[in-house]
């Protein structure tokens, strides 16, 4: 049956990439809230869609149930699903306390929920396992949107706190921070948000979903000895 990938957040603009790369080796399980509409991707017999509530771990148990019904396993965890909340975009002044709870929930406590109830999942695969968690540069520089920074950095506290127990089990641990990642498409040139950022890149090229879909590839299935340890994927942004 060969390896099982399960992705969160995967009918995300970077996440399709993510998927159809790893559709050329794995079985991919993807578990969002938001449906996948891709007819190439529903047709794919290697392509499985769960909807889930990330943040509801009662959600995330009942598509474990039909993992493992299915496959009985998992070999590779990447957790992608987060977003910052619009009233964070003003910051502390403006962010309000139900997007704070909203926030931390979805871009920390989700992550958290999933290495938790998809530890027996992992132990019943054999050799090397990955789980992943999708970060952000606002983790390491003040880029603004408090929450979802607080959220971002808390990552790479659970990550450490982890890597030891988890490697244990076999399972590697890692995190990627993204800088600003246009999605494909989306319009770069014009656009006042992509034009503001343009300036920090030092190539003036951002990084696109297909270099995430590369990184995240090539971590797992090359870059075997790294573990425990943040990757900054961000084309030089927060240099």
């Amino acid at each position: 049956m060969g390896r099982i990938t399960v992705i969160t957040g995967g009918s995300g603009g970077i996440a399709k990439s993510v998927v159809s790369k790893f559709l050329e080796k794995d079985r991919v399980i993807v578990l969002d809230i938001n449906d996948v509409k891709d007819k190439k991707l529903l047709d794919n017999e290697k392509f499985t869609f769960i909807k889930t509530d990330v943040t509801n771990p009662d959600d995330i148990e009942r598509a474990k149930k039909i993992i493992k019904e299915k496959y009985g396993r998992v070999s590779n965890l990447i957790s992608m699903a987060g977003i910052n909340m619009k009233s964070e975009i003003g910051g502390m002044k403006e962010i309000t306390l139900e997007d704070i709870d909203k926030s931390i929930k979805l871009n920390l406590n989700a992550h958290i929920y999933l290495a938790k109830l998809f530890m027996d999942l992992f132990e019943k695969e054999e050799g090397v396992k990955n789980f992943i968690m999708i970060s952000s540069i606002n983790a390491i520089a003040d880029y603004g949107l408090p929450a979802y920074s607080a959220a971002k950095s808390g990552m790479y506290g659970f990550m450490k706190a982890i890597t030891m127990e988890f490697g244990k089990l076999k399972i590697r641990t890692n995190t990627i921070s993204l800088g600003t990642v246009p999605h494909d498409d989306d319009i770069i040139e014009g656009n006042e948000y992509f034009e503001s950022k343009h300036d920090d890149l030092p190539l003036r090229e951002f990084v696109r979903p297909d270099d995430v879909a590369d990184v995240l590839y090539s971590l797992i299935y090359q870059m075997k000895g790294i573990v425990g340890h943040n990757i900054i994927l961000d084309m030089g942004q927060s240099v």
